[in-house]
């Protein structure tokens, strides 16, 4: 076992292969790496492209209670017949009425 060489081994396995196996060997890795460097600069380059911090305004926060019931929090003051909620789903626009909420109404 002294006189093993990986390298010699390793050759020998080459040439013993057929000519579309030592083609994959050259095309493979190289091919495998740079596909590995192209990842890596595309993630880079987005990652830069994309701010960290948040443009714009808060304009509603949830919050969990002690009976663990959400609240739904607006923190910008609603204008008109504006909901302080959009609902997916409204069907009939009279179930809802907006007109209850605190920051709907017009003072004047």
């Amino acid at each position: 076992m002294t006189d093993y060489n990986f390298w010699q081994d390793l050759f020998d396995t080459y040439q013993s292969l057929s000519d579309w196996l030592k083609i994959l060997w050259l095309i493979v890795p190289p091919a495998f790496v740079l596909g590995l460097v192209a990842l890596t600069l595309r993630f880079r380059i987005e990652s830069r492209r994309v701010e960290r911090r948040f443009d714009g305004e808060l304009v509603y926060s949830i919050h969990r209670d002690a009976g663990n019931q959400l609240h739904v929090i607006s923190h910008v003051r609603q204008a008109g017949d504006n909901p302080p909620l959009l609902f997916l789903d409204q069907g009939d626009r009279e179930a809802f009425d907006y007109t209850d909420h605190p920051s709907s109404s017009s003072s004047g």
